[in-house]
């Protein structure tokens, strides 16, 4: 996950990259990760955008969907979902959803940093 010179980093670059290195390698999601080391999320997410745009970290792949299909005996007025992303972010939901409404609410969440 090596980028570009690591010895161009301030110390508080290279304090966040250590984070954000032993975040990856943990297999957590960054929430998990920041709240067992007490470190707020967002300020883990801007460190990224930040390390990201000078180099050092590489830009994120983009999020793939796959197509699925339920198939259940349970009414879907009883259903109740819960979606995690890769990013960490979290979409629950019950009941009826318009697969275009989802479709919206997903892309939308997986685009947050």
């Amino acid at each position: 996950m090596a980028g570009k010179d690591d010895a161009n980093l301030t110390e508080r670059q290279q304090y966040w990259l250590n984070h954000l290195r032993a975040c990856d390698a943990s297999g957590q999601t960054t929430i998990d990760y920041a709240r067992e080391h007490g470190i707020k999320v967002k300020s883990m997410y801007s460190a990224r955008k930040a390390l990201v745009e000078k180099g050092t970290l590489p830009r994120p792949s983009p999020t793939c969907f796959q197509q699925v299909q339920v198939v259940s005996d349970t009414p879907a007025s009883d259903s109740q979902w819960r979606v995690q992303l890769p990013n960490g972010a979290a979409v629950a939901f019950s009941g009826n959803v318009e697969a275009a409404t989802l479709s919206l609410v997903l892309a939308t969440v997986a685009a947050l940093p």
